[in-house]
């Protein structure tokens, strides 16, 4: 006997209603039985197997295709003789969503639904309990081989129903108020043994009413600026307001099957922007739910690959005058790609730097630290505020000057040290024999005296 917990409406009940838009076995639902609704057919396993039609459920007992979609998608078969189809309904309808479509279009009528457990054969198909105007609703499907079930209410009473030949039972009773969990118990039974058993929770009509969106598919087209939205809410709201990027837009909700409604609802002039629309439901004119639902982008234009580019250059220090001289180009740069090239200056600080128009930069960094001992002048390239590229460029210590590059300084330098030479060698060029003589022919003092030294030292001369 199988044990679990009833699940609330998963994304197949909403790719059944969605997928095609409004269907057409969504209106004019009765709860008149067909016969031709269902069918008992022989598994592959050799037993009996109850197997349901769309088109009939969809048309005649909508509450019986709610619950096989709200409670048993994991375990929900399509099946198609025509086409040889035979599969899980939700993967199918999950990862084939265009085939799905066009099967549904074409072979309406033939579509079946069969109920598959992994597990042992288990005679409780479904079940679902709802709470609503202070009563409780229990619905069931069970296998052709149940001949009676018994619903225990929560406080022991019990209610026995005989199913259907469609093999569903209903039971109603009074809701009992309590603020502690409340749960039914299934039994079914094949004569008088006990075949299989089910323990349901019962939901208070407040929290059931509390959620009303139950599934949403929103898309929008990046070409046509165009979003489509479409969901499932449960039946009470009469009105649908999806926001986007500040557009708001208006939808009716239409009756899908009991309990179940629909809407759509399509905004245009919209282009990307948040990654999530507001839904909002109302009930006469009453806020009653609302949600933040994901919004998927299709036809969004391609990204146009990051370029390439490339920092090259030389670096030249010199101590002496405490600069760096760099120069340099970018491969790739142009002035339409909005970059802006950054240099990290001696001091620490980044400062702009402006290349031409074929992307080649010059420029002198200077600093004040003697000791500076950077190896290195670290440059980045900015796009659109977005680092796309960086380079280190490594710098010599020999000072490189070219001719015609000279400073004016260094002129006056190398002019005061050329003088000195030229008077040195002057001074060094004196003859080596008669010093008087020379001197007296150049009208020069000797050794540095006057002219009155100069007689008195003639006279002593003569004098020996």
């Amino acid at each position: 006997m199988k044990k679990y917990v009833t699940k609330p409406v998963l994304a197949v009940v909403a790719a059944a209603a969605i997928i095609g838009g409004v269907t057409p076995f969504l209106a004019n639902a009765s709860s008149i039985a067909s016969p031709s609704a269902t069918k008992v057919v022989m598994n592959d396993e050799g037993k009996q197997v109850t197997r349901y039609n769309l088109k009939e459920l969809a048309k005649n007992d909508p509450t019986t295709l709610n619950m096989l979609l709200k409670n048993q998608a994991d375990h929900l078969y399509i099946i198609v003789d025509s086409i040889h189809l035979n599969t899980k309904l939700q993967t199918y309808m999950e990862e084939n969503k265009e085939e799905w479509e066009r099967i549904y279009n074409q072979y309406y009528s033939e579509i079946w639904l069969e109920v598959r457990f992994a597990e042992a054969k288990e005679e409780i198909v479904s079940v679902s309990a709802q709470t609503k105007d202070n009563k409780v609703y229990i619905r069931g499907i069970v296998t052709p081989e149940v001949t009676k079930v018994v619903v225990t209410k929560p406080d022991g009473g019990t209610i026995d129903v005989v199913p259907t030949s469609e093999h569903s039972f209903t039971v109603t009773f009074a809701a009992l108020g309590s603020v502690t969990k409340q749960y039914v118990t299934i039994n079914a039974y094949a004569g008088k043994t006990l075949v299989d058993s089910e323990k349901v929770e019962l939901i208070p009509q407040a929290v059931e009413e509390a959620h009303m969106i139950l599934h949403t598919v929103t898309v929008l087209d990046a070409k046509k600026e165009e979003l489509k939205i479409k969901g499932v809410v449960k039946q009470g709201a009469d009105k649908v307001y999806v926001t986007y990027n500040g557009e708001k837009k208006e939808a009716g909700v239409k009756k899908l099957w009991d309990g179940v409604g629909s809407f759509s609802a399509t905004l245009k002039n919209v282009a990307p922007g948040a990654d999530k629309a507001l839904v909002e439901l109302y009930k006469n004119g009453k806020k009653i739910d609302s949600a933040s639902v994901d919004v998927e982008v299709v036809n969004a234009p391609a990204k146009e690959e990051e370029k390439a580019y490339a920092i090259t250059g030389t670096a030249v220090l010199d101590p002496k005058n405490k600069m760096v001289q760099v120069k340099g180009s970018i491969a790739g740069w142009s002035k339409k790609d909005k970059t802006k090239l950054v240099v990290l200056a001696p001091d620490g600080k980044k400062q702009e730097v402006k290349p031409n128009d074929k992307g080649e930069f010059e420029i002198k960094l200077s600093f004040k630290n003697r000791s500076y001992s950077a190896k290195t002048v670290h440059f980045e390239l900015y796009q659109e505020d977005k680092l796309v590229k960086q380079a280190d460029i490594f710098h010599s210590t020999k000072v490189v000057v070219k001719p015609g590059e000279h400073d004016d300084d260094h002129d006056d330098d190398d002019k005061d040290k050329k003088e000195k030479k030229e008077k040195g060698k002057e001074k060094d060029n004196h003859p080596n024999g008669n010093a008087y003589g020379y001197w007296k022919k150049h009208d020069q003092n000797w050794d540095g005296q006057n002219d009155d030294d100069n007689k008195e030292r003639d006279h002593k001369e003569r004098g020996k």
